[in-house]
């Protein structure tokens, strides 16, 4: 259905960015999925990274700062999951690691990533996603929200 500008400026903004934000999880968890994972799954491929060794502790601590908004109880899961499919080793420390299946899933996550990206990006351009992004930022600290997430912590 279209709507015009004038219907479109009434609707309200807590119903477009639930939905964006539904389908979007879907979209990425289904595409991961293609894989055997998902985002907390990919989260803590990610952060352990080629040569980087961290506790389940420090690895969800690493997690939290990065993505404020990820539940961690979905973490514990994951990470027990890629331990049991051997993606992650743990060392006599308790140090988890990739192992080299786990480097070749990165790998195959990296290579899906940008194909994801351009799934979700298509159509709009840079120039208005940053609109779109200035603008929910501004709603968020309007009332009073923290509309300073860095992605790279």
């Amino acid at each position: 259905m279209e709507f015009t500008d004038a219907q479109l400026a009434e609707q309200p903004v807590g119903y477009w960015t639930g939905a964006v934000r539904t389908a979007v999880v879907q979209y990425i968890n289904d595409r991961l999925g293609e894989l055997g994972m998902t985002q907390p799954h990919w989260w803590a491929v990610y952060q352990l990274g080629e040569n980087r060794r961290l506790t389940r502790e420090e690895l969800l601590t690493l997690i939290s700062q990065q993505r404020p908004y990820v539940d961690l109880s979905t973490l514990e899961p994951a990470i027990d999951d890629l331990l049991d499919s051997q993606q992650f080793g743990v060392d006599e420390a308790g140090r988890l690691s990739l192992t080299e299946a786990g480097i070749t899933l990165r790998d195959r996550v990296l290579v899906l990533l940008p194909e994801v990206r351009a799934r979700i990006h298509d159509g709009v351009s840079d120039e208005d996603y940053v609109f779109v992004v200035k603008t929910l930022r501004r709603m968020l600290s309007n009332i009073g929200g923290d509309a300073s997430f860095d992605q790279a912590g």
